[in-house]
């Protein structure tokens, strides 16, 4: 189903966006950083501008020229920011790597990328890598200096002039960036993303989501995952503040200090947030739980009962508990979530307490968001309309199709892996969907993750594990289960492999996912039961069963855990 059609997009190049920021009102705050000693610092856009100079200069004199390759492996901070837009200053493109990712998976991506440098943020990493005389995996590498952010805003003579030059030569057809897919199910593939491509979702966004006024955000996802990144590159066309978090472990208290308006997130971290405050309630006092339990149980129903006493029930489950939550989660307005599956008990939650879950939909392919559920015309369980200019249709097997502006250009030195992509200009997403009469996409599973029984039965398992990984309740004492494979793929029925949430672990697993297994059974026609389970340690990526995007990977598991699989199809009990 087509959108509205085709907006005021703006075609322009990454670097040119974010020159004219800068240059818009430059003495203003752009980014905030932790020092050495952990004080926190102000970057103002001045600052930024000349950082960025100075490291064009140094790409410069390391030999990268335009059509260059120039990965950068590491945690979100300004510098990794400020390589990316010189590179593309430069005329280069940004090769983006996880730092999770393990050694031969980086120089996979270095040599398939053909690379000619690699940045990294310590020499820590270089060792990880195995780096040799200054090379990983043969490309020469260094490290990007984090140890003083805020380096003044006075940059090498005749650098400025430099990058105002660099930048007018780059052309918004060329390539920006080469952004690797989380490789699921085989070795990732490359994405070839324009800045036309990228610049383009970053005005459509914010023709569906426009941002008045100033706004404070926290960049804690990598850069290398492309909703961060253009998130990042959204920044430029809005009056947004980025507190850097390079560790998750510190969100929490990164949230504190920054006061966040606005956030992005993976459904992973929002429902490890919603886990964190169910947590700390059940920690309290019967009455206290008992009490935060009404209050969203108000929040949830409010603007669906009419009269005196529920206006009256609402203001009190405002003052006396959901605006203290909000607070505890710094103010955030919006919280727009893509990457993978919402659960829909997580979104009620957040709505609940007076937080606007903002689900999207997209994928490397198309930049990140290709659908946004708007402010204000929310519809839960589903990843929203289309943006401006973008295209979905659904083929007859339900696999939805999209095309854009937005669109990449194909896989790069993979052109059996493009046209097997692309259909009369349509990308084929492997996501299959539903659209309903107002256009909202609901996204059902990977056409690749189908499970087809032995008895023939299609049965798409991300809606059950989610179902089993519903947050855990203050008044379920704030257990939970924080993963979930559902199997059965040519097999007489359903299994599931759980893992606990490591936070709030149940005290009596077995009766804990008894409960849990006959709730969602409860829920489900027969063939969607699930008939047995088994308790397995949490998935990891560092133990090579999730993708740096926290997605399963579900041929790693099935082999990792091959024994107690066909251990719990041999049982008959």
């Amino acid at each position: 189903m087509p959108a509205a059609g085709p907006g005021p997009l703006g075609v322009d190049t990454l670097p040119a966006l974010f020159l004219a920021r800068a240059r818009r009102s430059p003495d203003a705050p752009a980014m905030h950083v932790r020092d050495g000693s952990g004080a926190w610092q102000v970057i103002t856009w001045r600052d930024a501008e000349a950082h960025v100079a100075e490291a064009l200069d140094t790409l410069r004199a390391a030999g990268v020229t335009a059509g260059d390759r120039v990965a950068i492996l590491g945690n979100p901070h300004p510098e990794w920011l400020t390589a990316d837009l010189a590179a593309l200053a430069a005329g280069g493109v940004t090769v983006g790597i996880y730092p999770t990712l393990l050694p031969e998976s980086v120089a996979y991506i270095l040599r398939h990328s053909e690379s000619r440098l690699l940045l990294v943020e310590s020499a820590a990493e270089l060792g990880r890598l195995g780096a040799v005389d200054g090379k990983v995996a043969g490309i020469p590498a260094r490290v990007w200096d984090i140890a003083s952010p805020a380096r003044g805003d006075t940059a090498p003579p005749g650098a400025i002039d430099r990058l105002e030059a660099a930048i007018a030569s780059v052309r918004p057809d060329q390539i920006c960036t080469l952004i690797y897919t989380s490789g699921t199910t085989g070795e990732p593939k490359g994405a070839v993303i324009t800045h036309a491509a990228m610049a383009a979702v970053c005005h459509a966004s914010r023709l569906a989501l426009p941002l008045e006024g100033r706004h404070r955000s926290i960049v804690y996802l990598p850069l290398a995952h492309s909703l961060q990144r253009m998130a990042a590159y959204r920044s430029f066309l809005d009056d947004i503040e980025g507190w850097w978090c390079p560790d998750l472990k510190d969100l929490p208290a990164v949230i504190g200090v920054a006061q966040p308006t606005v956030m992005v997130a993976v459904p992973r971290v929002l429902e490890k947030m919603q886990a964190r405050i169910e947590g700390t309630v059940a920690t309290q006092s019967p009455v206290v739980r008992k009490l935060f339990g009404w209050a969203v149980g108000v929040g949830r129903a409010r603007g669906t009962r009419a009269g005196v006493m529920a206006r009256v029930e609402e203001r009190l489950a405002e003052l006396l508990v959901l605006r203290k939550v909000r607070q505890r989660l710094g103010g955030i307005q919006y919280i727009g979530v893509g990457g993978a599956a919402l659960n829909v008990e997580t979104a009620r939650f957040f709505g609940a307490v007076g937080i606007e879950v903002l689900e999207a939909w997209g994928l490397t392919e198309t930049c990140a968001p290709a659908t946004l559920n708007r402010p204000g015309k929310v519809r839960l369980g589903t990843v929203g309309t289309p943006l401006d200019g973008v295209e979905i249709r659904l083929k007859d097997d339900g696999e939805v199709l999209v095309r854009g502006p937005g669109l990449f250009s194909g896989y790069w030195r993979d052109p059996g892996a493009t046209a097997a992509a692309m259909e009369d200009g349509w990308f084929c997403t492997g996501d299959i969907g539903e659209v309903d009469t107002d256009g909202f996409l609901r996204i059902v599973d990977r056409k690749k993750e189908l499970i087809v029984t032995a008895g023939g039965k299609n049965i798409a398992p991300v809606p059950i594990e989610r179902r089993i990984e519903r947050p855990p309740t203050a008044e379920g004492g704030g257990a939970g289960i924080g993963q979930a494979v559902v199997i059965g793929s040519e097999r007489p029925f359903l299994i599931a492999l759980l893992a606990a949430d490591p936070e709030r672990p149940p005290a009596d697993p077995e009766a804990f996912a008894r409960a849990r297994i006959a709730q969602v059974n409860a829920e489900s026609p027969p063939f969607e039961r699930i008939k047995k389970w088994a308790w397995i340690p949490a998935l990891t990526v560092e133990n090579g069963l999730l993708t740096p995007t926290l997605k399963p990977k579900r041929r790693a598991i099935l082999a990792a855990h091959a024994e107690i699989i066909e251990r719990l199809y041999a049982s008959r009990e």
